[in-house]
């Protein structure tokens, strides 16, 4: 699958005991999928397997974009929550780690 310019692959980090990563899947369709896990490598399989999710089982081809952690699960499961309430573009900015365009966004409703 070929990436948007300014967006990379990212490797899975190794499980940290106790703590949790948020993780962006960039699907083939252009979507973002956020989730957090334990263990990103495994969470990742189970996307690939058609187990993890129902965006990923339908779209099958996808990207792990961004990772942000380690954390406690409970901090992570409100990241992930926060996440998925923005727009796709400041998604995007968050992913390609510009930081003026998150904030920019974050100041406006239309996106």
């Amino acid at each position: 699958m070929e990436l948007p310019e300014g967006i990379k692959r990212v490797e899975c980090p190794e499980p940290v005991e106790g703590l949790s990563w948020i993780y962006i899947l960039l699907m083939r369709n252009g979507m973002y999928y956020v989730g957090q896990t334990r263990d990103v490598s495994r969470r990742i399989q189970r996307h690939a397997d058609g187990t993890g999710s129902r965006q990923a089982k339908q779209l099958k081809e996808f990207a792990l974009v961004y990772i942000e952690g380690p954390v406690p699960h409970d901090a992570a499961t409100k990241r992930e929550r926060q996440l998925k309430k923005w727009s796709h573009a400041k998604k995007e900015a968050l992913i390609k780690g510009d930081f003026e365009a998150v904030k920019r966004l974050s100041k406006s409703r239309e996106n």
